[in-house]
């Protein structure tokens, strides 16, 4: 996976994950990880890195000055919204666009392509979700004009979340053959039967 990619997708997902591990099942505790669990599967490449490069000079993810501003990681909405809209996802109204969804995830792979199933699914299910959370979202963008100033972006968090759960679903769905089998990837994808990616990083 291209470094900038990758970096970029770890800290989208890990950001997005503090926020939703809040529905993992009581038995899903957490895993003493040394191993980044992105490296058991290497999944494609799903955007286009020249896309995700531009968006995260533009909104670049300062981790340190989130920490220090808020306790919490850093927040990704704006870059993930960069991405949605200069790929088209989302038309100039900001509504997404279902088949342009499809579209992107899947124009980098190859029709006969193991993972062609695994994304599709990916999409279907985390559009499904991300539907339900529309008023979850609504809110989150009131909130963000209220504490925000005047000329303070505002950025609709569905856009990492649909990156995220895209990305993290196709992992967890990763084909039994592409996975690696170390003794602690092996963990990671016991633990990924019965519990969500999200519970990885409580």
């Amino acid at each position: 996976m291209n470094f900038v990619y990758g970096k970029v997708l770890l800290m989208v997902v890990c950001s997005t994950l503090l926020v939703s591990v809040a529905g993992a099942p009581n038995t899903c505790g957490k895993l003493d990880l040394k191993t980044d669990p992105f490296t058991c599967c290497t999944i494609p490449k799903l955007l286009d890195v020249s896309i995700v490069s531009s968006c995260f000079e533009k909104f670049p993810i300062d981790k340190d000055a989130a920490d220090k501003g808020t306790g919490g990681m850093p927040k990704t909405e704006c870059m993930s919204e960069c991405i949605l809209n200069t790929t088209g996802i989302y038309n100039r109204r900001g509504e997404l666009d279902e088949k342009k969804l499809n579209s992107v995830f899947t124009d980098s792979l190859p029709e006969n392509s193991p993972w062609m199933s695994v994304v599709r699914k990916a999409i279907k299910e985390c559009s499904a979700k991300a539907t339900k959370k529309d008023k979850e979202f609504e809110k989150a963008v009131a909130d963000q004009k209220k504490a925000g100033g005047k000329g303070t972006p505002v950025c609709n968090p569905e856009a990492s979340f649909l990156v995220d759960c895209i990305h993290t679903t196709v992992f967890s769905d990763c084909p039994t053959n592409l996975r690696s089998t170390t003794p602690e990837c092996d963990a990671i994808w016991k633990f990924l039967k019965n519990c969500p990616f999200s519970a990885l990083r409580q």
